[in-house]
Protein backbone atom coordinates (compact mmCIF):
# COMPACT_ATOMS: atom_id res chain seq x y z
CA UNK A 1 0.00 0.00 0.00
CA UNK A 2 1.25 3.46 -0.86
CA UNK A 3 1.51 5.66 2.21
CA UNK A 4 1.40 9.43 2.29
CA UNK A 5 3.12 11.06 5.27
CA UNK A 6 3.33 14.72 6.16
CA UNK A 7 4.42 16.90 9.06
CA UNK A 8 2.18 19.84 9.95
CA UNK A 9 2.33 22.80 12.31
CA UNK A 10 -0.97 23.65 14.03
CA UNK A 11 -1.35 27.06 15.70
CA UNK A 12 -2.48 26.43 19.27
CA UNK A 13 -2.24 28.43 22.48
CA UNK A 14 -0.01 31.04 20.88
CA UNK A 15 2.47 28.34 19.82
CA UNK A 16 2.75 25.82 17.01
CA UNK A 17 2.10 22.14 17.71
CA UNK A 18 3.88 19.68 15.43
CA UNK A 19 1.74 16.86 14.03
CA UNK A 20 3.02 13.87 12.06
CA UNK A 21 0.44 12.12 9.90
CA UNK A 22 0.55 8.94 7.84
CA UNK A 23 -2.36 7.70 5.74
CA UNK A 24 -3.07 5.61 2.67
CA UNK A 25 -2.48 7.53 -0.54
CA UNK A 26 -6.06 7.80 -1.69
CA UNK A 27 -9.12 10.01 -1.65
CA UNK A 28 -10.56 8.73 1.63
CA UNK A 29 -12.48 9.05 3.81
CA UNK A 30 -10.63 6.97 6.40
CA UNK A 31 -10.99 5.90 9.98
CA UNK A 32 -8.57 8.04 11.99
CA UNK A 33 -6.35 7.12 14.93
CA UNK A 34 -4.76 9.58 17.34
CA UNK A 35 -1.54 8.22 18.83
CA UNK A 36 -0.50 9.64 22.20
CA UNK A 37 3.26 9.65 22.61
CA UNK A 38 5.41 8.32 25.41
CA UNK A 39 7.70 10.35 27.65
CA UNK A 40 10.50 10.84 25.13
CA UNK A 41 8.78 12.98 22.52
CA UNK A 42 8.22 12.86 18.77
CA UNK A 43 10.74 10.69 16.91
CA UNK A 44 11.02 7.96 14.28
CA UNK A 45 10.05 5.19 16.73
CA UNK A 46 6.62 6.78 17.02
CA UNK A 47 6.37 7.69 13.37
CA UNK A 48 6.89 4.00 12.56
CA UNK A 49 3.83 3.15 14.65
CA UNK A 50 1.76 5.67 12.69
CA UNK A 51 3.06 4.15 9.44
CA UNK A 52 1.98 0.69 10.60
CA UNK A 53 -1.56 1.90 11.19
CA UNK A 54 -1.55 3.63 7.80
CA UNK A 55 -0.56 0.33 6.20
CA UNK A 56 -3.65 -1.15 7.85
CA UNK A 57 -5.82 1.47 6.16
CA UNK A 58 -6.09 4.18 8.84
CA UNK A 59 -5.24 7.86 8.86
CA UNK A 60 -2.85 8.02 11.83
CA UNK A 61 -1.78 11.23 13.54
CA UNK A 62 0.61 11.83 16.40
CA UNK A 63 1.18 15.23 17.94
CA UNK A 64 3.89 16.81 20.06
CA UNK A 65 2.40 16.87 23.54
CA UNK A 66 5.40 18.85 24.82
CA UNK A 67 5.08 21.75 22.36
CA UNK A 68 4.62 24.17 25.27
CA UNK A 69 8.21 23.53 26.37
CA UNK A 70 11.53 24.61 24.90
CA UNK A 71 12.91 21.06 25.06
CA UNK A 72 10.50 18.41 23.85
CA UNK A 73 12.58 15.41 22.69
CA UNK A 74 14.60 13.20 25.02
CA UNK A 75 16.86 10.18 24.66
CA UNK A 76 14.94 7.02 25.62
CA UNK A 77 16.23 5.07 28.57
CA UNK A 78 17.51 1.78 27.16
CA UNK A 79 18.72 -0.26 30.10
CA UNK A 80 16.59 -2.36 32.41
CA UNK A 81 17.41 -0.25 35.46
CA UNK A 82 18.57 2.82 33.57
CA UNK A 83 17.70 6.29 34.75
CA UNK A 84 15.31 8.54 32.86
CA UNK A 85 16.25 12.14 32.10
CA UNK A 86 14.71 14.19 34.97
CA UNK A 87 13.64 16.82 32.45
CA UNK A 88 11.66 14.18 30.56
CA UNK A 89 9.91 13.19 33.79
CA UNK A 90 9.16 16.85 34.46
CA UNK A 91 7.76 17.25 30.95
CA UNK A 92 5.42 14.33 31.48
CA UNK A 93 4.26 15.60 34.86
CA UNK A 94 3.72 19.11 33.52
CA UNK A 95 1.50 17.84 30.72
CA UNK A 96 -1.81 17.51 32.49
CA UNK A 97 -4.90 15.65 31.34
CA UNK A 98 -6.63 19.01 30.87
CA UNK A 99 -3.84 20.21 28.58
CA UNK A 100 -3.94 17.01 26.57
CA UNK A 101 -7.70 17.23 26.13
CA UNK A 102 -7.37 20.81 24.92
CA UNK A 103 -4.75 19.69 22.40
CA UNK A 104 -6.90 16.78 21.26
CA UNK A 105 -9.79 19.13 20.57
CA UNK A 106 -7.46 21.39 18.60
CA UNK A 107 -6.11 18.46 16.59
CA UNK A 108 -9.57 17.08 15.78
CA UNK A 109 -10.75 20.55 14.78
CA UNK A 110 -7.79 20.90 12.41
CA UNK A 111 -8.51 17.52 10.82
CA UNK A 112 -12.19 18.44 10.49
CA UNK A 113 -11.11 21.57 8.63
CA UNK A 114 -9.05 19.56 6.15
CA UNK A 115 -5.60 19.18 7.69
CA UNK A 116 -5.14 15.72 6.16
CA UNK A 117 -6.78 16.75 2.86
CA UNK A 118 -9.31 13.94 3.37
CA UNK A 119 -12.30 13.48 5.62
CA UNK A 120 -12.45 10.91 8.41
CA UNK A 121 -15.38 8.85 9.64
CA UNK A 122 -14.41 8.88 13.30
CA UNK A 123 -11.48 8.55 15.68
CA UNK A 124 -9.80 5.99 17.85
CA UNK A 125 -7.13 6.74 20.46
CA UNK A 126 -4.08 4.73 21.46
CA UNK A 127 -1.51 5.82 24.01
CA UNK A 128 1.92 4.43 24.82
CA UNK A 129 3.44 4.71 28.32
CA UNK A 130 2.66 8.32 29.35
CA UNK A 131 0.19 8.50 26.48
CA UNK A 132 -1.94 5.73 27.97
CA UNK A 133 -3.58 8.02 30.49
CA UNK A 134 -4.20 10.66 27.84
CA UNK A 135 -5.84 8.17 25.48
CA UNK A 136 -8.04 7.17 28.43
CA UNK A 137 -8.99 10.78 29.08
CA UNK A 138 -9.79 11.40 25.42
CA UNK A 139 -12.06 8.35 25.23
CA UNK A 140 -13.77 9.23 28.53
CA UNK A 141 -14.23 12.95 27.95
CA UNK A 142 -14.76 13.10 24.18
CA UNK A 143 -16.92 10.05 23.35
CA UNK A 144 -18.68 11.92 20.55
CA UNK A 145 -15.35 12.06 18.70
CA UNK A 146 -13.22 9.25 20.16
CA UNK A 147 -15.07 6.00 19.52
CA UNK A 148 -12.66 3.48 21.07
CA UNK A 149 -9.32 3.52 22.87
CA UNK A 150 -6.27 1.54 23.98
CA UNK A 151 -3.64 2.07 26.68
CA UNK A 152 -0.37 0.27 25.89
CA UNK A 153 1.86 -0.28 28.95
CA UNK A 154 0.36 2.95 30.28
CA UNK A 155 2.13 4.71 33.13
CA UNK A 156 0.97 6.81 36.09
CA UNK A 157 -2.63 5.79 35.52
CA UNK A 158 -3.20 5.84 39.29
CA UNK A 159 -2.40 8.86 41.44
CA UNK A 160 -3.14 9.63 45.13
CA UNK A 161 -5.44 12.49 44.16
CA UNK A 162 -9.14 13.02 43.59
CA UNK A 163 -8.48 13.45 39.86
CA UNK A 164 -6.47 10.25 39.41
CA UNK A 165 -6.64 9.23 35.73
CA UNK A 166 -7.94 5.74 36.54
CA UNK A 167 -11.15 7.29 37.92
CA UNK A 168 -11.98 8.35 34.35
CA UNK A 169 -12.83 4.71 33.70
CA UNK A 170 -16.19 5.47 35.35
CA UNK A 171 -16.88 7.95 32.55
CA UNK A 172 -16.14 5.56 29.69
CA UNK A 173 -19.02 4.91 27.32
CA UNK A 174 -16.91 3.55 24.46
CA UNK A 175 -14.78 0.39 24.23
CA UNK A 176 -11.43 0.70 25.98
CA UNK A 177 -8.63 -1.79 26.56
CA UNK A 178 -5.70 -1.67 29.00
CA UNK A 179 -2.66 -3.77 28.08
CA UNK A 180 -0.47 -4.03 31.21
CA UNK A 181 3.24 -4.83 31.44
CA UNK A 182 4.83 -7.06 34.05
CA UNK A 183 7.08 -5.71 36.80
CA UNK A 184 6.13 -2.21 35.70
CA UNK A 185 7.24 0.51 38.13
CA UNK A 186 5.00 3.04 36.34
CA UNK A 187 1.94 0.80 36.79
CA UNK A 188 2.67 -1.72 39.57
CA UNK A 189 0.47 -4.65 40.48
CA UNK A 190 -1.60 -2.74 43.03
CA UNK A 191 -2.38 -0.08 40.42
CA UNK A 192 -3.33 -2.75 37.90
CA UNK A 193 -5.65 -4.28 40.49
CA UNK A 194 -7.37 -0.92 41.05
CA UNK A 195 -7.79 -0.42 37.31
CA UNK A 196 -9.18 -3.93 36.86
CA UNK A 197 -11.69 -3.30 39.64
CA UNK A 198 -12.83 -0.04 38.06
CA UNK A 199 -13.10 -1.74 34.68
CA UNK A 200 -15.19 -4.57 36.09
CA UNK A 201 -17.54 -2.06 37.73
CA UNK A 202 -18.50 -0.30 34.49
CA UNK A 203 -19.16 -3.22 32.16
CA UNK A 204 -17.69 -5.41 29.48
CA UNK A 205 -16.79 -2.52 27.17
CA UNK A 206 -13.71 -1.88 29.35
CA UNK A 207 -11.19 -4.72 29.57
CA UNK A 208 -7.68 -5.39 30.85
CA UNK A 209 -4.94 -7.82 29.84
CA UNK A 210 -1.71 -8.41 31.75
CA UNK A 211 1.03 -9.41 29.31
CA UNK A 212 4.27 -11.26 30.19
CA UNK A 213 6.34 -8.43 28.73
CA UNK A 214 8.16 -5.46 30.18
CA UNK A 215 7.18 -1.80 30.04
CA UNK A 216 8.16 -0.37 26.65
CA UNK A 217 7.75 -3.67 24.76
CA UNK A 218 6.38 -1.76 21.75
CA UNK A 219 9.66 -0.24 20.59
CA UNK A 220 12.07 -2.50 18.63
CA UNK A 221 15.22 -0.60 19.65
CA UNK A 222 14.57 -0.96 23.40
CA UNK A 223 15.95 -3.58 25.75
CA UNK A 224 12.33 -4.37 26.70
CA UNK A 225 11.06 -5.01 23.18
CA UNK A 226 8.83 -8.08 22.92
CA UNK A 227 7.83 -8.96 19.37
CA UNK A 228 5.02 -11.31 20.41
CA UNK A 229 3.42 -8.75 22.75
CA UNK A 230 3.81 -5.99 20.18
CA UNK A 231 2.18 -8.10 17.48
CA UNK A 232 -0.67 -9.19 19.76
CA UNK A 233 -1.44 -5.66 20.89
CA UNK A 234 -1.18 -4.25 17.40
CA UNK A 235 -3.56 -6.82 15.96
CA UNK A 236 -6.11 -6.38 18.72
CA UNK A 237 -5.93 -2.59 18.49
CA UNK A 238 -6.57 -2.73 14.74
CA UNK A 239 -9.53 -5.05 15.33
CA UNK A 240 -10.96 -2.70 17.96
CA UNK A 241 -10.56 0.32 15.72
CA UNK A 242 -12.18 -1.38 12.76
CA UNK A 243 -15.12 -2.48 14.88
CA UNK A 244 -15.45 0.65 17.00
CA UNK A 245 -14.95 3.45 14.49
CA UNK A 246 -17.71 4.04 11.95
CA UNK A 247 -17.00 2.57 8.54
CA UNK A 248 -16.04 5.27 6.02
CA UNK A 249 -18.76 6.01 3.49
CA UNK A 250 -18.28 7.73 0.16
CA UNK A 251 -15.47 10.01 -0.89
CA UNK A 252 -14.12 13.25 0.45
CA UNK A 253 -15.11 16.45 -1.36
Amino acid sequence: MMIRETTYQIPLNGRRMTVFAARPDGPGPFRAIILYMDLFGLREELFDLAREFANDGFAAVIHDMFYRREKSIFKPANEKDGSVDPDAIAAGDETTVAMALQDTRGLVCAVDKGLLEVSVSGYGAIGYCMGGRHALAAAARLPDRIHTGVSVHGGKLVAPTEDSPHLLIRKLRVPFWFAFAKDDPTCPDDHQTLIQAEAASVGSHVSCTALPAHHGWTFPARWSHDAAASRFVGERAVEMFREGIAEPQGRTV
